[in-house]
């Protein structure tokens, strides 16, 4: 009942692509009798970290027979390298983390993909899941990864000043914002309040601003298609756009330009800005500062649905070149395990559940705020597919420098527009290695 892999050339360049070219590592040592080995990689920590902790150990207490060898590595490309050069050798664990953006970096040549009818002998059909998140996670009609969350970008509000600033609705949450004006209408109210910066992001940041870009880029109806060999098939026009009112944003009053990743967060928690923009993990980090803060969905600026730029954490089967049918059951039990029991990993790290179960139980409606923005896993919007794109790709560090330029003022939309096109155009004709 093993599967022998062997490694092809194919498989050492996705690898390659994907890593950069990290040394092999191996999973555990297969285990007798009738106790069973179960190698996982990860690459949480902080708070996210102890959450994913207390998943597996609730694991190990429901399957005592599974000896699980829980492993973190470093999020990023050190993760994505090791994990992918060791699905190239065959060597990979038996389950592993990955983001949904990442899948076209790994594909069929690294990873397994997951049997429909295991998955729903264990109570689970890929119908529970928010239709952007299973389409992403389904490649030519097969499941390569098993969603267990959608972390969006979000908006953070400080109460307090947005009552003063006269922002909030009869009911104490946030009046909406609709259209341009309304938003930078809102961020220069805030700053009047706090007599710093009205919203907190992080113009100086990578993550943070594609996060922003990509999220307006789609409002306004953009498309970006990256096929091998060039050109890059892009809006320009939606491009342009979207960059203007990131441009407009960083006055120095509604945001900051000079403001780096960590320290925009920071912003928001010492209360020098009423709005924060980043992913739903920040919310630690307010509620550790005690503010008065709620949550909710990224508003639709451009257009008229809230499209907001997304990621999901995903549970995936790398390649090994002698598959272990009672660790591979194992796998499937221990994902399943995982998200079933996501309740605590959403209320405590502000994750969008993906199961529907859990998303739609009332254990998890009643978390404020975080149940605030369950709406937008209907509206997220995965980064382009491209080899070098993804969460923590070469695209996202490369468009946050043009992006970066617009914020600043270095560049104005037009020519970081051209900026962002002429690297793209220039990537592409490297063509795929995969």
């Amino acid at each position: 009942m093993t599967t022998s892999h062997r490694l092809s050339r194919r498989a050492l360049l996705r690898a390659t692509a994907a890593a950069g070219g990290a040394a092999l590592l191996s999973s555990c040592a297969r285990g007798s009798g009738s106790a069973v080995d179960l190698a996982y990689w990860n690459f949480f920590t902080g708070s996210d970290g102890e959450l994913m902790v207390g998943l597996v150990d609730r694991f190990r207490a429901e399957a005592p027979d599974v000896r699980v060898t829980d492993t973190t590595l470093m999020w990023g490309p050190p993760y994505y390298t090791k994990l992918a050069m060791a699905c190239a050798g065959g060597r990979a664990p038996d389950l592993a983390t990955l983001h949904a953006s990442r899948l076209p970096t790994f594909g069929s040549d690294l990873l397994d993909e997951w049997d429909p009818a295991e998955l729903a002998a264990r109570g689970v059909s890929m119908d529970e899941f928010p239709a952007p998140v299973r389409e992403r996670v389904t490649v030519d009609g097969r499941v390569m990864a098993l969603p267990l969350d959608t972390h969006p970008l979000v908006l953070y509000y400080n109460t307090d000043i947005c009552e003063r600033a006269g922002l909030l609705a009869p009911d104490g949450s946030l009046a909406p914002i609709r259209g341009v004006e309304q938003w930078l209408d809102a961020g220069r109210r805030a700053a009047e309040v706090t007599g710093s910066i009205g919203i907190a992001f992080g113009a100086a940041d990578n993550l943070a601003s594609w996060m922003l870009f990509w999220s307006l880029f789609r409002q306004a109806g953009g498309e970006m298609r990256l096929p091998d060999g060039g050109p890059a098939e892009v809006d320009r026009d939606a491009m342009v756009q979207a960059m203007a009112l990131m441009h407009d944003m960083c006055d120095g009053t509604i945001s900051s330009p000079t403001l780096e990743g960590d320290a925009s967060p920071a912003a928001f928690a010492s209360q020098q800005a009423g709005f924060l923009l980043i992913g739903p993990w920040e919310v630690t980090t307010a509620r550790t500062a005690e503010i008065p803060f709620s949550m909710t969905q990224f508003p639709a600026l451009l257009g008229d649905t809230p499209y907001v730029r997304a990621d999901s954490h995903s549970f995936v089967l790398p390649s090994q070149a002698h598959v272990d049918p009672a660790a591979r059951s194992a796998a499937y039990d221990m994902a399943v395990s995982m998200l079933r029991n996501s309740l605590d990993w959403a209320s405590g790290g502000g994750h969008i559940p993906a199961l529907s179960a859990v998303a739609e139980s009332p254990e998890y409606l009643s978390q404020q705020p975080i149940a605030n923005y369950r709406g937008a896993a209907q509206v997220v919007e995965f980064d382009p597919e491209a080899y070098f794109s993804g969460s923590g790709s070469t695209l996202m560090s490369r468009a946050g420098q043009s992006l970066q330029g617009v914020n600043s003022g270095a560049l104005t939309p037009e020519q970081g527009a051209d900026d962002l096109i002429g690297w793209l155009d220039s990537q592409l004709t490297f063509g795929s290695p995969l």
